[in-house]
């Protein structure tokens, strides 16, 4: 049975598409955009408009203003039906699966691939959620108004899919990417547990994914510049094996950036005293710290 994504895809025409990508065109200038301005922009006969707004507007797809003149804005459904719609049209996916994560940073939905291969689709929502927190850590963003949630999460999914592209390339414990539509990060599925579920590991595995951690740290700081900033049992996917993968980037600072440096002892910390608590691996901070930046050759 498709899901309630791959449904509401398949329900839209030419002309409601139309009308969805004039309306997130003109956000920039307006929160509502009036119904005149769509209309000219989409051209589209009055009538036919109507009944497509009408349309859109009881699948949640856009929001109608509530004042005396007429407008429209789009919801964040609106744009994740726009996005995944694009990436089916450019050959990318074929259909849309169920959503398998729901977090802080975004919803991710299991995706089918030409071919039938899965993967997995986020579709960023950091402006719903913390704006005081992507201001705070996320420069390129700082400048962007309160209001404007739908440029962050672009720009966001943007940052992610680019670190991503320069971390998998070095070799490092993360997804690969596939494609950008939007705010929405298409990346190979891993099957995986998230560790804070996982109870109990033997010492050697444990150590082994430890090792494998923070290879992919050093990976990022020393070889790409950045630290995860962010970095906790949460993102981290354990596959087995002691092999992991780490998720969640778009947040990452550049090493040169202030605070970066805090940030990665803070994520070190966080990492190291947590394979304490569940596994009995206890390895030296300072050690660790050493080997991500680079000053120690050997891992501990």
């Amino acid at each position: 049975m498709a899901s309630r994504l791959q449904r509401i895809i398949d329900s839209l025409d030419r002309v409601d598409v139309r009308i969805l990508r004039v309306i997130e065109t003109q956000l920039s200038r307006y929160y509502y955009v009036p119904l005149e301005v769509i209309e000219r922009k989409a051209g589209i006969p009055g009538s036919r408009l109507g009944k497509s707004l009408l349309k859109l507007t009881s699948m949640k797809l856009v929001k109608r203003s509530l004042g005396s003149s007429s407008g429209y804005t789009l919801t964040y459904l609106g744009l994740d039906v726009l996005a995944l719609w694009s990436l089916i049209r450019r050959g990318v996916l074929v259909r849309v699966g169920e959503r398998i994560g729901v977090g802080k940073e975004g919803d991710v939905y299991l995706v089918e691939m030409p071919g039938g291969g899965l993967a997995v689709a986020k579709l960023h929502r950091e402006g719903r959620t913390s704006f005081s927190k992507i201001k705070r850590v996320r420069s390129s963003v700082a400048f962007i108004d309160r209001k404007q949630w739908f440029r962050i999460a672009k720009l966001l999914g943007e940052r992610e899919f680019k670190v991503l592209v320069r971390l998998h390339e070095k070799g490092a414990w993360v997804p690969e990417p596939i494609a950008l539509d939007r705010h929405c990060v298409v990346q190979e599925y891993r099957e995986g547990v998230e560790l804070y579920r996982v109870r109990e590991l033997p010492v050697d595995e444990a150590h082994t994914l430890l090792r494998g951690l923070l290879e992919t740290l050093r990976i990022a700081y020393t070889s790409v510049g950045v630290v995860h900033g962010d970095l906790s049992e949460y993102n981290v996917l354990y596959e087995g094996g002691g092999r992991g993968v780490i998720i969640d980037w778009p947040q990452y600072v550049y090493r040169e950036e202030d605070g970066a440096e805090e940030l990665l002892l803070r994520d070190i910390r966080y990492l190291t005293s947590y394979f304490r608590r569940r596994f009995g691996i206890d390895i030296d901070i300072e050690d660790a710290l050493g080997y991500v930046r680079g000053v120690k050759s050997a891992p501990p």
